[in-house]
């Protein structure tokens, strides 16, 4: 009896630990917001990358300041089936365009518009050109009549994607001159014109930290032991 009685004092103590621990597997990351800090760079080397507290990335916020101006973010895609990315002008008048690239800049699929009617682009999920596997990408926003380039030129035997035509909602791949290349820049077909625009990318898909932080794996790790101490103990006591 007082075998028992010190079994069940040692289950209450660790109830805590082991509640938490199966909370943590149940739900091992909360949504992430970022907003765009100072202005995004507009190449690999200069993308900004969120960071913060290890959870899922559900929104970045930024913004568009020129009609040449794009944003590039660095990304961890953990779930590459339901990755979708899509924006929302959250001042209710940027046209914009939407790009994936892999790690090195490779360009996978981009979009201009969602859907008739829309000035906004979307990224859907399960798309054939999507990201086939967990890892970092580059997701670019920007104002349209500003495409991607590689090689060592602006000009259009340097575009990376075709040009777009009526009604506009195609997925695009890089099927252009400079399709097979990675991103090298990105060409300026007006002059520069301020227009300051708002946006919302609204991500599926994503985490702010591709792992666990290590003090997270710790207490999973103990909370799995506890259970397994916990369990061989009662089968002994039964026994």
């Amino acid at each position: 009896m007082k075998l028992n009685t010190i079994h069940f004092k040692k289950i209450a103590a660790s109830a805590p630990l082991l509640i938490l621990t199966l909370a943590l597997l149940a739900n091992p990351a909360h949504a992430v917001d970022w907003t765009e800090i100072g202005d995004a760079g507009q190449l690999l080397s200069t993308a900004q990358m969120p960071t913060g507290d290890e959870g899922r990335l559900r929104n970045i916020y930024g913004t568009i300041s020129t009609n040449n101006d794009v944003d590039l973010f660095r990304i961890y895609i953990s779930n590459p089936t339901t990755f979708s990315a899509g924006i929302s002008s959250t001042s209710g008048n940027l046209d914009s365009g939407l790009i994936l690239f892999n790690e090195g800049g490779y360009a996978l699929y981009g979009n201009d518009d969602a859907m008739l009617g829309t000035r906004v682009s979307s990224l859907p999920a399960g798309h054939v050109n999507g990201p086939q596997g967990p890892g970092w990408y580059n997701l670019a926003i920007f104002a349209l009549g500003t495409p991607p380039v590689s090689g060592d030129g602006f000009t259009p035997d340097h575009y990376m994607f075709p040009n777009v035509s009526s009604p506009y909602t195609q997925i695009l791949t890089p099927t252009g001159p400079g399709g097979a290349a990675p991103l090298a820049g990105w060409a300026q077909l007006d002059d520069t014109v301020a227009i300051s625009e708002d946006y919302r990318i609204r991500l599926s898909g994503v985490t702010v930290s591709p792992v666990p932080e290590p003090e997270t794996y710790a207490m999973l790790l103990a909370g799995l032991g506890l259970m397994g101490t916990m369990i061989r103990r009662r089968k002994g006591f039964i026994g």
